[in-house]
């Protein structure tokens, strides 16, 4: 149950609403389409039209489908032709391929439809693919294929890309068999006829996709889906994921996994129990799709996601300890809507217990029981209550973190040789919180011949070193559990970069490069989106810089920085602060920077740009010594 995440269809929609016929489509002889809008005129291309229509027929002597794709682009400008003279159709699970065409407009309204041999079969591939060549600024190429294939019961289409598209439309039918429920969201426009569900949308702006949005979220889409019931709602959901072990006749393998792990000693409190069980789970199962028998689990210590569910769950009843299902969205990619259940949008099922007031994320092996996933904190998500078996259900915001659960630390120590060329740099960088607990779980997958560099990667960014020595503390998964023990990197490294900079008999020392690359803002163009973070998170450092022998500094004033972000009633929810001193030949620089919300409005991202930017500022930072 982890996280469809929907291939981005690269087109649109048509505004017309009108059924259309889809196992025998043809398309126009004579195309016609509306005049490009003013404001898309600047775009290498923009997508005329785009149709996905589907025909799912389901009964008593049919099981196929007939799917129609069809798709118009003007090419506007050079770097236009490249990016979409060429396309590829995935026909794997295609039963059929019942016509397929292409064709380029000119300019001067000229048609020029492609042979049948000019579309080719790619080697060692899945695709047929066809080339528009002699494509040329002001042609419109143009695109169909019908398939006949197996019904599609289930999906999510997307109707927005990086070039507009003008218009667009989704079709799909009610078969005989179920009711197909559509939920569209972010300007699709609803209408049914015929029997046809069919959902349109018009001059789509281009998608621009922006550091820390929602970008997926907002895109203009739609899941569909076949069900039995008329009325897919909230407790059907519910149903379908409230499976219990009398089903799989498991009671005894639960009972036998309960004892072994001593989770029934009532001597110690439940939070410790809790932890104990996810401790072993995570350290001893392995995660295996081809598993069939919930029963076996024990003996193979291999399982699907689907019954790591089951068995969390089915041990809490087996002791009659309270849960809850708590059902939410992965907020980058989707809205949590209240007013419908979408199961393709419900990515993140978590287990909540009120006694700890935490969470176990079963889906997630690198997340140990405590917190939410980090995609669902402050999302809305609904809550099943399993006191009564039929889901008694309201909706909340998920919480349960702070910005000090999730800390990235560092302690920099920096030396230049006597010939003033060569600098050496001792690091310290530690972890606690989600960082942390993504790098555990990374860490286990990586190849010993690739770990230095993944350890350089991780603790100097974008900076060229040679690591002389490196040291990697409290690896394993338990000690998510503890902060006292954070995941840990030492290194001992050799810039291999010019970080010195001879002035005559003075030198220029670039120190505030020792935290690697720092994200910015700078060529950020005008802000789309509200700002969104996963989570709060604090990041602390320490920068000590040796002076040479026979030198001084001139000056730490510009090593200071204050930039910060406040609230509506002022209290500060964002801040990027260094502060220096020289003291016994040292210059130490300390550094603090948190960000303690995950939510700011667009009007907002001219003052969270100048935050950001405090860190790339310092970055450039560096210190003048003068021979003494």
């Amino acid at each position: 149950m982890k996280k469809l995440i929907a291939f981005i269809f690269l087109f649109a929609t048509a505004i017309a609403f009108s059924q259309e016929e889809v196992k025998y489509y043809k398309w126009d002889d004579v195309p016609k389409f509306r005049e490009i809008p003013e404001q898309f005129k600047s775009y290498p291309a923009v997508v005329l039209k785009d149709y996905r229509l589907y025909d799912n027929r389901v009964g008593e002597y049919a099981y196929k489908a007939f799917v129609v794709k069809h798709v118009a682009i003007k090419i506007q400008q050079t770097e236009g032709i490249n990016d979409f003279n060429k396309v590829s159709i995935n026909y794997r699970y295609v039963r059929d391929y019942r016509d397929l065409k292409a064709r380029v407009i000119k300019a001067n309204g000229k048609v020029e439809e492609l042979s049948q041999n000019r579309i080719i079969e790619k080697d060692n591939s899945d695709e047929k693919q066809f080339v528009f060549e002699g494509v040329e600024v002001g042609d419109i190429i143009e695109y169909y294929y019908v398939i006949k294939d197996f019904p599609d019961f289930r999906g999510v289409e997307y109707f927005q890309r990086t070039i507009p598209v003008m218009d667009g439309k989704f079709q799909i039918n009610n078969i005989s068999q179920g009711a197909t429920v559509v939920n569209a969201y972010n300007g699709m426009h609803p209408e049914t006829i015929g029997g046809y569900q069919i959902y349109t949308v018009k001059d789509l702006p281009a998608y621009k996709e922006e550091k820390y949005a929602e970008n997926l979220a907002n895109l203009a889409k739609l899941y569909y889906r076949v069900s039995i019931a008329s009325d897919f709602g909230w407790n059907a959901f519910y149903n379908t994921i409230n499976r219990y072990s009398e089903g799989e006749n498991a009671r005894s393998m639960v009972k036998t996994f309960i004892k072994n792990i001593g989770f029934d000693d009532t001597s110690i409190s439940l939070d410790e129990r809790l932890k104990k069980m996810d401790i072993y789970i995570k350290e001893n199962f392995e995660v295996d799709r081809m598993q069939k028998s919930y029963k076996t689990i024990l003996e193979t210590k291999k399982v699907t996601p689907s019954m790591i569910l089951f068995l969390y769950k089915d041990v809490l009843e087996s002791l009659k300890i309270p849960y809850e299902f708590i059902a939410s969205t992965d907020k980058f990619e989707n809205h949590f809507d209240q007013q419908n259940a979408v199961p393709g949008m419900l990515s993140e099922l978590m287990i909540y217990i009120p006694e700890t007031d935490k969470y176990i994320c079963p889906f997630d092996f690198w997340i140990p029981y405590g917190p939410p996933t980090s995609v669902t904190f402050d999302n809305t998500g609904i809550s099943y209550g399993t006191k009564e078996k039929q889901g008694s259900y309201s909706f909340i915001i998920i919480g349960g973190i702070s910005m000090d659960d999730n800390v990235s630390a560092s302690v920099n120590e920096i030396s230049i040789d006597d010939a003033m060329e060569n600098v050496t740099v001792k690091k310290k960088k530690t972890f606690t919180g989600y960082s942390s607990y993504s790098l555990r779980s990374t860490l286990k997958t990586v190849p010993q011949d690739k770990l230095k560099e993944y350890v350089k990667n991780i603790n100097y960014e974008g900076v060229d070193v040679d690591i002389n020595t490196y040291t990697i503390e409290n690896q394993e998964y338990r000690n998510n559990y503890d902060d006292e023990k954070p995941l840990t990197f030492n290194t001992e490294v050799q810039i291999k970069e010019s970080w010195v900079e001879n002035a005559g008999k003075n030198y220029v020392v670039t120190i505030g490069k020792v935290l690697g690359n720092q994200l910015n803002f700078y060529q950020e163009t005008e802000r789309e989106n509200p700002i969104d973070l996963n989570y709060p998170k604090k990041y602390e450092h320490t920068i000590r810089f040796n002076i040479p022998k026979g030198y001084t500094v001139k000056s730490i004033d510009n090593l200071s920085f204050h930039r910060e972000l406040k609230d509506e009633k002022g209290v500060v929810i964002g801040l990027f602060e260094s502060k220096g001193n020289i003291e016994n030949g040292i210059v130490t620089i300390t550094i603090e920077e948190f960000y303690n919300f995950t939510h700011l409005e667009k009007d907002r991202y001219p003052e969270y740009r100048e935050l950001v930017n405090g860190a790339a500022d310092f970055y450039k930072s560096s210190i003048v010594l003068l021979k003494a």
